[in-house]
């Protein structure tokens, strides 16, 4: 990425954040900040997983492998279907 790029992104994330009133969006914003730039940024983040959690994010994995997936269309409908309830 050139560096007008690199600049252009920056004064665009920044009029983003700058926009934002949510609270706990910039808090989770400001927790990505901070781990991508600590020097402890290459660690892998499998190791911070609970047992639970990997157990279902291999579950996932499985069940994507085997096509059991779906659309981002079809997502949407089954929300729009179970907020109507």
């Amino acid at each position: 990425m050139s560096s007008k790029n690199l600049k252009e992104l920056k004064d665009k994330i920044l009029f983003q954040v700058n926009e934002l009133e949510d609270e706990t969006a910039l808090q989770m914003l400001q927790e990505a900040v901070v781990a991508y730039s600590s020097p402890s940024s290459n660690k892998d983040i499998l190791e911070e997983l609970t047992d639970e959690q990997t157990k279902r994010l291999y579950e996932s994995i499985q069940q994507a492998n085997e096509g059991k997936t779906l659309t981002h269309e079809e997502v949407k409908q089954k929300a729009k279907e179970w907020l109507s309830r």
